[in-house]
């Protein structure tokens, strides 16, 4: 997918754990530091590829990354979840909770998105099983677009009974 896919469903999946999780219940503050570290969680399992939004973001780090262990493999496992998941766990934030589930509905809406690809994504990474759904779309096709326009209608419709 590409990466206004990704950040779409970054705020998409932030607005329906927003939702389920805590409701109204957030400051508005909050609020906005959910949705935006799912917007980081969205967007950082793509790290290993340089020429992503996160990989252009951090271009050293991200070639070698790339260089070591390819695309959609270790920064699209359980390993990297549970991994930045652990690491999140340690920031020293007050809204810590808010931040960590940010994070975390983020990487799963963008693995979520991968494995709807043709490649799919190595989700079990070292092991060498790529997992995709049985129907899959070409990244940047017509079909992608559909799967963004599904996001944003999603996405305003969550942040609709939210906020207003």
């Amino acid at each position: 997918m590409e990466g206004k896919t990704h950040l779409l469903g970054g705020i998409c999946i932030g607005s329906v754990v927003h939702y389920y999780s805590f409701g109204t219940s957030l400051e508005i503050s909050q609020s906005f530091l959910l949705i935006g570290s799912s917007l980081v969680g969205s967007i950082l399992p793509d790290i290993c590829h340089p020429g992503s939004t996160a990989g252009r973001k951090t271009k050293a780090l991200s070639k070698r990354i790339a260089a070591f262990f390819g695309h959609r493999t270790v920064t699209h496992s359980l390993f990297f979840l549970f991994f930045v998941n652990w690491l999140v766990s340690y920031l020293p934030l007050a809204s810590n909770d808010v931040v960590q589930n940010g994070i975390l509905a983020g990487m799963i809406s963008h693995y979520i998105l991968d494995a709807l690809t043709v490649r799919g994504i190595k989700l079990f990474y070292p092991l060498p099983i790529r997992v995709r759904f049985p129907i899959f779309i070409k990244t940047g096709s017509s079909k992608e677009g559909f799967v963004l326009s599904g996001l944003s209608i999603v996405s305003l419709w969550y942040l609709y009974v939210l906020f207003i």
